[in-house]
């Protein structure tokens, strides 16, 4: 079921702050223990990335550039060249590090519900309803099903800015960090893709902290943005009033 929110319900008190603060604590403690296996899935090129290194098994499959440059691109570079290297195994975010069978969307659910959530099973592994505002669109929504995690910068949007010559743990840790992490309807999350905010960005209310988060990330995992979206970015902080 989905509701309109009125002026003002953003400001509604979260659910269970202490739990959020808990959860993040335990995912970036559980990220030193992680073992990152061969991965079997092959990207559009015909290989994959293996730790630091790069596999090719297809005919015609290319080397990428990842563990080869020195230094930033050019101004002349296509960073979605990168494109058809980006494999989501090395970015998975469909994972239970605590072992309580919830994976990160069902965490974040629990979390982050302004009301007591319920469970499709006994083992109180997926969430099934609760109650859940939408930060891009305004809107509430009580049936999990509705909404889905959203990546602030995008799984693919890092790779091809420089991510992808990232070490595997960081790839997961970047996947699965709580700051990088939004519920929305799922409509608005296609409406998204793997856009900047160049080429996208949410309701106008949400805008001055999209833009916050967007740079906030960015420099938490030394991102370099397009040159477009940070210049987006810094026009919507100028016009938030912020230096």
């Amino acid at each position: 079921m989905r509701t309109s929110v009125y002026k003002g319900e953003k400001q509604a008190a979260r659910h269970s702050t202490e739990r959020w603060q808990w959860f993040v604590l335990l995912l970036l403690s559980m990220m030193s223990s992680l073992t990152f296996a061969h991965p079997g899935q092959l990207d559009d090129n015909g290989g994959h990335y293996d730790g630091q290194s790069y596999h090719c098994h297809m005919p015609g499959c290319e080397e990428p550039d990842s563990f080869m440059r020195t230094g930033p691109d050019s101004f002349f570079f296509d960073p979605e060249s990168r494109d058809k290297f980006f494999n989501s195994v090395d970015w998975d975010y469909d994972l239970d590090f605590d072992g309580d069978c919830q994976v990160t969307r069902h965490e974040i659910l629990v979390v982050t519900s302004r009301s007591e959530v319920r469970f499709t099973n006994p083992r109180n592994c997926e969430v099934r309803t609760g109650e859940w505002f939408d930060e891009y669109t305004g809107e509430t929504f009580t049936v999990a099903a509705q909404i889905d995690l959203d990546h602030v910068i995008p799984l693919r949007y890092a790779h091809n800015q420089g991510g992808d010559a990232w070490p595997p743990e960081k790839k997961i840790a970047f996947a699965n960090d709580p700051a990088n992490l939004v519920l929305t309807e799922r409509s608005e999350l296609r409406k998204k893709g793997d856009r900047g905010p160049s080429r996208y960005l949410p309701r106008e209310e949400y805008r001055c902290d999209y833009a916050r988060q967007w740079l906030a990330i960015a420099e938490k995992y030394e991102l370099r943005l397009a040159n477009q979206d940070r210049n987006r970015i810094t026009v919507l902080l100028r016009d938030c009033g912020v230096d």
